[in-house]
Parts: C-alpha cells; structure tokens; sequence
C-alpha cells in the first residue's frame, strides 16, 4: 500500500456520509482526490462518489448536503393511501422527492445532472447497486444515467419502491455488498460503521430505525469478516443513518473523521512516502 491511492471506494449509510467528507479532506492534505483506477461509491456514497469523480472541491459540498440530503427533504408525509399502496409497491415511497433533493443538491454544485450519464464525468465512476431481479450486486458505469443509477443505488428497501432499471428491479447497493471490498479487494475503503451494540427495543423501534438497523447489522458482520488492510472505519457518537445533522456540529464530525483519516494514515506508516501537494519543502503535518 502507499501513496497516492489510485481507487477509491466509499460505502453507505445515509446521513453518515458527512464523515465520507472529513476523511477525504484529509487525505486531499497527501495527494489529489485523482483516482485513475476508478472512484466506487454505494447508497450515500455513490452521491460522494459522483461529487469527486466530477472534480468539485471536496470542501464546498457540506452547506449543501446539510441544506438538502435530510430525511425530511426525500422522505414524504405517511398517509393511509400510501400505506395501502405499499403492499403491492414493495415500499412506502417513490424516490421523485429522493430525485428532487439530488437534483437540487448538484445543482448548488454548479452541475445539471439532469441528462448526465456516469461516463460525462471526468474521473472513471462507478456506482454500485443491488439487483434484485438476479440476486447480485451491480456495478453501473458509461451510459447509465447518473440519476437512475444514484436512485438504485440508494433505493431503501421497504422505504422505497424498488427501482426498474432496462427491465430489472433494483434496490440499495448495500444489501447485496454490505463492503465494496467485496468487488474491489485493491481500493482504499471508507466505511461507515453502524452502531456496534445490539438494539434491545426491537418492538419499539419506527420502521425507518428498524430498516437502518438491519443495514447496520449487515455492514458491521460483513466488514469484520474480510481483510482490514485497506479500510478505514468512519464512525461519529451518536451519528446514525437517519440523524439530523441539524443537531450536530458539522465542523466537529469533521474533524474526527479526519483524525480517523489521519490515525489509518500514520498506522499503515504512510506519513513517510507522503509530500505535500504544492510544497517543495515536504512539510509532513502526521508528526
């Protein structure tokens, strides 16, 4: 392993992916957010993903992810009519509010993704899905839409409809590759971890905590039974999928994920290939 990276795979887990931004703001300190071999993202991470592989400052995007990407924003009011429409829909709603917020967030990034496909970018992306149609994990790239894929990608089951994609259903990327290690052993992985503890209020749980709940458990035994050599395990207190970043400070899950960044850094003894970009002087700020 050593500097730079040159893929880079960035896991799920809702309103968690402000952790995503942290860890890479620090990386950003070593080497360019240049990923030649290929930029990986799953459910929150595929937006993230999208973001880097369309070269935007990784810094400007938290006002607009704490001003759009909320649960509030892509999650519609519970009626009754919703309620009996899922029993045959297979969730409780459509992603047009999801496709609105994702529209509206890129936007304040200065990019219409509207009509843009995965293969516009300027980085190869690649953005991970969960078949349901076949069984398997999907990787879209070149044609694909950017908003189709993104919708697969982070389709909640029994949240959302599943998504139909050229013939096939399709749901978030996370059920059937719980780690993206498991299509990219080589890539460096951020994943963000869920909660370690096991929940004891299962009765008493709402059905978004219950659906969260289940992803955690999927992520947490999936992550621990493959090689940690290439992953950096994001985590924040009390930071959850479906948290209101609103009652948190942003600049504080900032700085601990990169100091999470910056540990895994110093442990794979990195800090002594590393230059910093810009300085001739090759000022090592990991000491």
């Amino acid at each position: 392993m050593s500097l730079p990276f040159r893929k880079l795979a960035l896991g799920g887990g809702g309103m968690k992916g402000i952790l995503h931004i942290g860890a890479l703001q620090e990386l950003s300190k070593y080497q360019d957010l240049s990923f030649p071999d290929g930029i990986y993202g799953c459910s929150i991470g595929a937006i993230v993903a999208t973001h880097i592989a369309f070269q935007i400052p990784v810094n400007h995007c938290v006002p607009a992810l704490q001003k759009h990407l909320r649960f509030e924003n892509i999650i519609q009011k519970l009626t009754f009519q919703i309620l009996k429409d899922c029993l045959t829909s297979k969730g409780l709603f459509t992603m047009d509010a999801f496709e609105s917020t994702v529209l509206a967030y890129f936007s304040d990034m200065g990019i219409d993704i509207s009509n843009k496909t995965i293969g516009d970018a300027p980085q190869p992306l690649f953005i991970v899905a969960s078949n349901l149609t076949k069984g398997v994990p999907t990787v879209f790239t070149k044609d694909v839409r950017i908003l189709d894929a993104l919708k697969c990608s982070c389709c909640i089951p029994g949240i959302f409809t599943p998504q139909e994609l050229y013939g096939q259903h399709y749901v978030d990327g996370i059920v059937a590759c719980p780690c993206i290690s498991i299509l990219q052993p080589d890539a460096l992985i951020l994943s963000l971890r869920g909660r370690d503890h096991v929940r004891k209020d299962i009765d008493n749980l709402s059905p978004i905590d219950f659906v969260t709940y289940l992803h955690d458990i999927s992520i947490r035994n999936s992550v621990d039974k493959i090689p940690k050599e290439y992953i950096v395990h994001l985590s924040y207190p009390n930071l959850h999928s479906h948290s209101d970043l609103d009652d948190f400070n942003a600049e504080s899950i900032l700085e601990y994920s990169a100091a999470l960044m910056r540990g895994f850094l110093v442990s794979k003894s990195l800090f002594q290939e590393r230059t910093e970009i810009g300085d001739s002087r090759g000022t090592n700020h990991l000491v």
